[in-house]
């Protein structure tokens, strides 16, 4: 059994590898046994929401299968990249690429027009104004890189809508009749209501949309008030991206087991919920 098996997975998510920065073996056993939905998780979802409502225009649709859910996050990210022109933003776009040969995907949280091209700006939110950790900035850093990535492969033509196709078996894909319904009564022109062809539109969208600005963008945001706490600027670095997917990918081919964090990192350990319980690499043992 394979290491996605083992999860229960059919493919990398960027927080996914994102997570690995920051504990490993937290990653696996919240598929194992389930992640933990905390408070503030809870609020930085709302907050998430709000957001995209601010920007988007908000399309109601009831997926009924998996092939109708693959849809909705496709049209609805293709929606919001065809008004970039005209509102200079958009947000919560689906992206899809390959790691090595394993299945990537992620959601950006915001694509915007400026100086010239297109920024990818991640937004994390805050309990507090204070500022993240080193160790958490660590992770958003990995995550908002692996989307400039994932862009990039798009518009330079390694990753298409054949290869997106190939991997998903898009073409085998059927939307429910109760769903196509649903999107004739959103005026979706017919020849773009299957799988197929809204993966063709939404990659011709991300290659046309603009050059992907290598400055990438970090902003933290107060759940409480809404406000702006900093936003952090970083540069991709291609070189950086490979040495993170080396050490990532070893994970996931199985060339290795997941790695607790290392002894001068154990203070992460008071806020895992599986600490002493599924993990106790860092558990004080009673000398007998």
């Amino acid at each position: 059994m394979n290491v996605l098996e083992k999860l229960n997975k059919g493919s990398i998510r960027a927080s996914d590898i994102a997570a690995q920065y920051w504990c490993e073996r937290q990653m696996e056993l919240n598929y194992i046994h389930g992640a933990k939905i905390t408070a503030e998780i809870r609020k930085g979802k709302e907050m998430h929401g709000n957001l995209e409502a601010e920007t988007n225009v908000p399309i109601v649709l009831m997926p009924r299968s998996y092939a109708d859910a693959m849809y909705k996050g496709l049209y609805t990210s293709y929606s919001g990249l065809s008004t970039i022109g005209k509102n200079k933003k958009t947000r919560e776009v689906q992206v899809y690429g390959s790691l090595n040969g394993f299945k990537f995907v992620g959601k950006v949280d915001q694509m915007e027009v400026m100086d010239g091209g297109v920024v990818i700006v991640e937004d994390k939110t805050r309990s507090s104004d204070r500022m993240p950790s080193e160790s958490q900035l660590t992770t958003h850093k990995v995550q908002v890189m692996l989307y400039k990535k994932a862009m990039d492969d798009i518009q330079m033509g390694r990753y298409t809508a054949g290869t997106f196709e190939q991997s998903y078996h898009a073409s085998k894909l059927r939307i429910t009749w109760e769903f196509d319904r649903q999107l004739e009564a959103l005026g979706v022109e017919s020849q773009i209501r299957s799988v197929s062809a809204i993966a063709e539109r939404l990659f011709s969208s991300i290659k046309s949309v603009g050059r992907i600005s290598d400055t990438l963008y970090i902003r933290y945001i107060n759940q409480a008030t809404g406000n702006i706490i900093e936003t952090h600027k970083i540069r991709y670095d291609e070189n950086e991206m490979s040495s993170i997917l080396d050490f990532s990918l070893k994970y996931w081919k199985g060339e290795r087991e997941s790695l607790p964090v290392p002894e001068k990192e154990k203070w992460k350990c008071n806020f895992c919920a599986f600490f002493g319980k599924e993990c106790k690499v860092w558990w004080p043992q009673k000398v007998l």
